[in-house]
C-alpha cells in the first residue's frame, strides 16, 4: 500500500513539478542500537564517546537530515538526551527494542511531528562478545550466553536456526510498523563483532570467532530476503564490514579503504594504545586520528560511520527518489577535528574497498504489482494527458484499498 502511494506521489510529481524538490531538510528518525544512538549520548569504558560521531549525528550535523531537537535534561526514554526522532538505545538487541517500543514510538511520530523517514540498524548484540569473567575464553564448556556458546561449539543448528528466526520476525515486525506508518525505511544488516579489537582480545580463537559469524550472516541474510520481499530496502553494512576488515581467519579485508587521501587504520583505537584500555591505565582517545574504531574497540569512528552515513544516503536516492547529496571526503573529514581535516588533499575521492560503489550494498525492495504497473504509467505513456494519468493512478490506489 505504502509504495502504491509513493507510487502514485511519483506520479503526481512528474506531472505537476517536473521533479522540482522542496528545499526543506527531510525529517528522519531511527531505531536500534548503540550504531545509531548518538555518541554524545553513550560513555563506554568510563570516557564519553562524544569525542566522535555516529552516521546519525553526521548526517544531522552536516544538514541531510532534520532529526529534532536535543533534551539536556533527558527525554525519560531511549532518546536519553539525544535528538527527539532517535529512538535507538546503545545496548539494544532485537528483544528489547521492541520491549522498549522504540518502533511504536517512532511510528507515532510520523502523524504527530511530520517524518517522513526512518532508519533501523539492530541485531549485532544478539551476538554480543561479553568479557568472560577472569579475561580471555578458555574454559569452553562453562561458556555462557550465545555469542560465548556458539564460540564454543555448544549449540546444535536447530536452536542456532531458532534464535535467528526469531531475531529475524522482530526486526521485520519492528521496520513494517515504521512502513505501516508512511515512512520511507531503510534497515542494515548488523555488523558481526568478531572482527573488532574488543572481540579479538577475549575471543582469541579466529575459527570458533568465524562460528559465530556464520550465524551473524545467517541472520542477515535472512533479514535482508524477508524485508526486501516485504517492500522495505536493506543497505549491508554486514558485507561492507566484511569486504574492510575481512573475515576472521582472513583478515585485513579487501584493498584499501580511504576517506580521500587518507588511509583508514583498520584496527586503529580512537589514538590510544588498546592494551592500555584493557588493562585498565590511563588513556586519553582523540579523534584526532585515521583509526577506524573508538577507544573501546567495538564502536566504528567518525571516519567509518561517515561512510555508513552516505550509504543511508545512496540508498534513500535509489529506493524512494530523494536527491540527497552524498558526504564528500572533506565533509567527512571536517567532522573528525581540523588536524585530520586539514591533511586533505582536496580532491581525493572516498574509496571502498575493491573500489565498490554504494549501490553494491544496496539490496532493492520488491515493489508490489500495483507499484509496478503505475511506474510503467509514468515511463511508457507520460505524452497522454496529466488528467487521465492521475485518474487511472488515483483508480488503482482505491483499488489497493
Amino acid at each position: 500500500m505504502n509504495r502504491v502511494r509513493t507510487a502514485v506521489a511519483l506520479l503526481i510529481s512528474v506531472s505537476l513539478t517536473g521533479f522540482s524538490q522542496a528545499q526543506t531538510t527531510p525529517k528522519m528518525g531511527a531505531i536500534g542500537d548503540s550504531l545509531l544512538d548518538e555518541h554524545f549520548d553513550q560513555s563506554e569504558v568510563g570516557v564519553n564517546l562524544g569525542y566522535s560521531k555516529n552516521a546519525f549525528e553526521i548526517l544531522v550535523d552536516t544538514g541531510r537530515i532534520d532529526a529534532g531537537s536535543t533534551n539536556p535534561g533527558g527525554w525519560g526514554d531511549t532518546r536519553g538526551t539525544g535528538y527527539e526522532y532517535n529512538w535507538a538505545l546503545a545496548g539494544s538487541t532485537t528483544q528489547s527494542l521492541i520491549d522498549d517500543g522504540q518502533h511504536t514510538n517512532l511510528a507515532a511520530q510520523a502523524s504527530t511531528e511530520g517524518i517522513g523517514k526512518a532508519v533501523l540498524i539492530v541485531g549485532s548484540n544478539d551476538l554480543f562478545p561479553w568479557a568472560p569473567p577472569g579475561g580471555v575464553v578458555t574454559n569452553l564448556a562453562s561458556s555462557s550466553g550465545p555469542y560465548q556458546s556458539i564460540y564454543s561449539g555448544l549449540l546444535d543448528q536447530g536452536t542456532i536456526d531458532g534464535f535467528a528466526n526469531a531475531a529475524v520476525s522482530r526486526v521485520i515486525v519492528a521496520a513494517g510498523a515504521l512502513r505501516d506508518a508512511g515512512m520511507d525505511v531503510v534497515v542494515a544488516t548488523a555488523p558481526e563483532y568478531g572482527i573488532t579489537p574488543f572481540a579479538q582480545a577475549f575471543y582469541p580463537d579466529a575459527a570458533r570467532r568465524e562460528l559465530v559469524d556464520d550465524v551473524m550472516q545467517q541472520y542477515n541474510e535472512n533479514a535482508k530476503t524477508a524485508l526486501t520481499q516485504q517492500g522495505i530496502p536493506v543497505v549491508d553494512l554486514y558485507q561492507l564490514t566484511k569486504d574492510i576488515w575481512g573475515d576472521n581467519t582472513s583478515p585485513n579485508g579487501n584493498g584499501d579503504f580511504k576517506v580521500g587521501n587518507l588511509e583508514v587504520n583498520k584496527l586503529g583505537t580512537g589514538g590510544v594504545d588498546y592494551s592500555d584500555v584493557l588493562a585498565g591505565n590511563p588513556f586519553f582517545p582523540t579523534d584526532a586520528t585515521t583509526d577506524a574504531f573508538v577507544h573501546d574497540g567495538i564502536h566504528p569512528s567518525t571516519l567509518v560511520n561517515g561512510v555508513f552515513a552516505n550509504l543511508f544516503l545512496e540508498a534513500f536516492n535509489q529506493e524512494y527518489g530523494d536527491s540527497f547529496q552524498l558526504l564528500t571526503a572533506g565533509e567527512i573529514l571536517a567532522q573528525t577535528t581540523p588536524s585530520i581535516a586539514g591533511q586533505y588533499d582536496g580532491t581525493s575521492p572516498i574509496v571502498l574497498p575493491d573500489n565498490a560503489t554504494y549501490s553494491s550494498y544496496i539490496a532493492s525492495a520488491v515493489p508490489e504489482p500495483g507499484t509496478c504497473l503505475l511506474l510503467a504509467v509514468a515511463a511508457g505513456w507520460g505524452y497522454r494527458r496529466r488528467d487521465t494519468i492521475l485518474a487511472r493512478a488515483s483508480s488503482r490506489s482505491m483499488t489497493k484499498q
